[in-house]
């Protein structure tokens, strides 16, 4: 797309990167504390599920937005399997504040 003479890159989100993204904004969080974040802010029916949070982060990740690392600690109540962090990126956030902004717009929008 261009505007203004420049390229510019549109990354569309869908509506479950868009919310793990809102999330990962300025924290570090793994796996379940996502799914428990989402459920604690919009309740248990609206809340992102396993199946569609671990393919949105790697399909995140893949596009440069989300950065994952794995955890050094390794708790006996897990039997010693380690936690994988998530945090959004410069990108990330970019294209997160872009998408609210639209969205705004959007919602703003009054017929002439």
């Amino acid at each position: 797309m261009r505007s203004g003479g420049s390229e510019e890159r549109v990354v569309r989100l869908s509506s479950v990167e868009e919310d793990i993204l809102t999330l990962l904004v300025g924290r570090e969080l793994y796996g379940l504390a996502i799914l428990e974040a989402s459920r604690t802010a919009v309740g248990r029916t609206r809340a992102l599920r396993p199946g569609s949070l671990y393919t949105a982060l790697a399909k995140l990740e893949h596009k440069g937005l989300v950065r994952g690392w794995w955890g050094d600690e390794r708790p006996k109540e897990r039997g010693g399997a380690r936690r994988r962090y998530y945090t959004a990126t410069g990108l990330g956030a970019e294209v997160l504040a872009a998408t609210q902004l639209r969205r705004a717009q959007l919602a703003a929008w009054q017929p002439a």
